[in-house]
């Protein structure tokens, strides 16, 4: 199983190439590529005369790293999602951009959020239909580019008391019902293990594992958090059963990349002595190839 480390937060704070030397030299195989700057309309991904030269850069040096990008989070941090104007001239066309670029990169799989930006409670069918029409107009892309879209289980703030609430995807019927219903080799689910415990509720990340199946779960984003804040940390670090998790994975012979979506500021934080951050990245790799090996020991 490839071991992959979500790169945004290094790439920030060390540069690009220094961040996948690091990311090499730790161990990893592979790496998970944000395309989030692209929120920002002038940002050189979103020029059409530069865009593609950009990419083939980003792609070569992880190439030349040894580090292919097995996978992608495409932008979702847009501001104006209600606008319709804003969402059918900019948010739409640079998501389908993402698409584009992330198979250029070399990726399997692009994570495309769920719309998911109006109050979920009372709207559940409205927006099941919102996504339909949503994900439906990325098939034609992804059959063009051969590339796979990861759908995600999101949460929300309830807005009158702060609370974490579920939102699009979080429960396991719903989940099932957006990818069965899209019905196509290139809408799969991608699991956010730590969305999964934000909400209170009787079920755990692993319950949604092995309802979603072989099949249907090819992606997902690894993190441990405390059943409180999405912390983003790396495992053993707040309160998931890794043992669980990785004993689900196995039965259902989980075939995808074992994809780390930590923090940085997990084990690298802003405060940590640059030097030492060779050191963080090693631990954080010892401890996914140790959930790796579990996976594989539970898969018999």
């Amino acid at each position: 199983m490839n071991l992959t480390m979500n790169i945004f937060g290094l790439e920030t704070k060390l540069g690009l190439e220094k961040a996948l030397s690091v990311i090499k030299t730790a161990g990893f195989d592979s790496i998970d590529y944000s395309l989030e700057p692209m929120l920002d309309p002038k940002f050189i991904l979103n020029d059409e005369t530069k865009y593609r030269a950009e990419t083939e850069r980003i792609k070569a040096l992880a190439d030349a790293a040894g580090l292919p990008i097995t996978q992608t989070h495409t932008p979702f941090s847009y501001q104006n999602w209600k606008d319709p104007v804003v969402y059918e001239e900019f948010i739409l066309p640079s998501i389908k951009r993402s698409i584009e670029i992330s198979a250029m990169l070399g990726a399997k799989v692009a994570v495309v959020h769920p719309l998911h930006h109006w109050t979920y409670k009372g709207h559940e069918e409205e927006i099941f239909e919102r996504n339909m029409v949503f994900y439906r107009s990325l098939i034609p892309l992804c059959k063009e580019y051969n590339i796979k879209v990861g759908i995600e289980n999101m949460f929300q703030r309830e807005l009158l008391r702060g609370q974490i609430s579920f939102d699009t995807c979080n429960q396991i019927p719903e989940f099932i019902r957006y990818v069965d219903t899209l019905d196509s080799e290139y809408m799969i689910a991608c699991l956010d293990i730590g969305h999964v415990g934000l909400p209170v509720r009787d079920d755990e990340a692993w319950d949604f594992i092995r309802a979603l199946g072989h099949d249907r779960l090819q992606a997902l984003h690894v993190h441990d958090n405390d059943y409180r804040n999405d912390r983003h940390a790396l495992p053993y670090l707040g309160k998931i059963d890794w043992n669980e998790i990785t004993k689900a994975l196995g039965e259902i012979d989980y075939q995808g990349d074992f994809t780390y979506e930590v923090n940085l500021n997990t084990f690298a934080s802003n405060a940590m002595n640059e030097e030492f951050i060779p050191t963080a990245m090693r631990y954080a790799h010892d401890v996914g190839r140790h959930l790796c090996a579990l996976v594989d020991r539970a898969r018999s």
